[in-house]
């Protein structure tokens, strides 16, 4: 019978639930009817109503624009971010268990963390070029960092008492890593790979912006160029809620592999 019954932790988390998304729900309300307001003053051509931009972007969708655009983006991003992974893990790894990579690859990654991507446009241009080979580059500098950073860091979380006692007992090193160091590490490592989805979106749109105006970024261009302030408003807020909803794809899956740990 009591398991029938829901909790008091419960009871305050489904209120704490409906609160949170009664606060968010008006909080979005707030800010368009204020954004609509503004907009009908017409004191600033940079801000279009937001009644003609949910226009312009129901145009886009429906017509097939932004849908094939779309495309192209997510092609270059799903590239960068597959080499991107397969790098920023591995050099994480042996920088996380190697003193001679974090004696010797380590301060060059942090100088390269440090460094504004869009100083590379340049040298990514002249060596890469301007289609899709440069973009895709660009789009892996965006986001190596972040996952071969947070790889570095969840290694060197690995509990060193259980690593030392495994040695103790003459423990072969791959045993080591497989039931100690990776587990350890990969709350960390999926962190990095969530985070790496938003800067890989960033990236792929900022390639098509300043490398080759095509897919989202030729949209974007053309409508800024011609002062389309209403496309260009609707291309923005579209391409904020792409990297929303892969963020929280990727947060779906960021659970599924750490949920053993919170269990």
């Amino acid at each position: 019978m009591s398991t029938l019954q829901p909790t008091g932790r419960g009871i305050f988390a489904r209120h704490d639930t409906a609160f949170g998304w009664t606060l968010r729900i008006v909080s979005l309300g707030i800010v368009l009817a204020l954004w609509q307001w503004y907009g009908r003053l017409g004191e600033s051509f940079a801000i279009a109503p937001v009644s003609e931009v949910a226009k312009a972007l129901w145009t886009g969708l429906t017509e097939g624009d932004f849908l094939r655009a779309t495309a192209g983006t997510l092609l270059t991003m799903a590239v960068g971010y597959v080499i991107a992974v397969v790098i920023g893990v591995s050099v994480g790894l042996f920088i996380g268990v190697s003193s001679y990579a974090r004696n010797t690859l380590e301060p060059l990654v942090h100088a390269a963390y440090a460094t504004p991507i869009s100083l590379l446009i340049p040298v990514i241009g002249i060596y890469t070029g301007l289609d899709f080979r440069g973009r895709v580059t660009l789009t892996v500098l965006w986001c190596v960092f972040e996952i071969l950073v947070a790889t570095t860091t969840g290694v060197r979380e690995a509990p060193t008492s259980l690593i030392s006692v495994a040695r103790s007992f003459t423990a072969p090193r791959t045993m080591i890593y497989r039931t100690i160091i990776l587990p350890a590490a990969l709350p960390y490592v999926a962190l990095g790979l969530r985070i790496g989805v938003a800067r890989a979106m960033r990236g792929a749109v900022t390639a098509e912006l300043l490398l080759s105006a095509v897919n989202l970024g030729k949209i974007l261009t053309h409508a800024g160029s011609t002062f389309d302030i209403p496309t260009l408003l609707a291309g923005i807020i579209f391409v904020m809620l792409l990297g929303l909803v892969l963020m929280y794809l990727a947060e779906g899956i960021e659970k599924r592999a750490t949920r053993h740990r919170a269990a």
